[in-house]
Parts: structure tokens; sequence; C-alpha cells
């Protein structure tokens, strides 16, 4: 959005809810270590964690890496939306990042 007048963009901010499902099988500290580094990828792309919700180890509805377990934690996001692609980029890379998903949240009207 442009504010005519004075010429300066204003970025919309939306609400996202990022689902994750990790390896189960990781250490304590490697799933800190590797939820601490999702959260740096985020804020280097403009999100920021409004709050965090963890499900630790569910059932999976198919196997993922030869595991019928997975460790889930979901974000509530902030940010304009933009950095969702590059940061998707940084996030297949890691492993023990089993999956993932973005979905923005519809304000109330």
């Amino acid at each position: 959005m442009c504010d005519s007048e004075k010429g300066v963009i204003h970025e919309i901010m939306r609400e996202y809810e990022y689902m994750m499902i990790l390896d189960p099988d990781m250490s304590e500290a490697d799933r800190e270590s590797l939820l601490q580094e999702i959260l740096h990828d985020l804020s280097e792309v403009g999100f920021t964690k409004k709050n965090e919700d963890v499900w630790w180890v569910r059932d999976l509805a198919y196997p993922i890496a030869g595991s019928d377990r997975g460790y889930y934690v979901i974000y509530i996001l902030e940010g304009d939306g933009s950095g969702i692609i590059p940061v998707t980029k940084i996030l297949n890379l890691k492993k023990p990042l089993w999956r993932f998903i973005f979905v923005r949240l519809d304000s109330e009207a």
C-alpha cells in the first residue's frame, strides 16, 4: 500500500501459522538448536514469532523417513509474507525438519 502524498510504502502485516514436523529421535539439545536456527531464519526474512504451541510427539498419518511418529511445533508469525519463498529454500535444506507449511490466518471481519 502506498501513501500517494508522501510516497511512503506501508507493508501489510499479516498473521501466519507455521506448522512443522521434526525428527522425534533428535536429542532435546539438538531440537532446541534447530528451533533457534529456524527462528533466526524466519526473522531474517521479516517474520516475528507471536506465539508457540508445542504438540510434542504425535503419530503421523503416513511414515516419514521410516518413522510413524513426528515432533510437532506450531508458531504464530507476523510478517508481510514476502519472505515465505526465500525462507522455504533455506528450510528445505534442514534434514531433521521433515515437513512444514505456512498458512495465512484471515483476520476476523
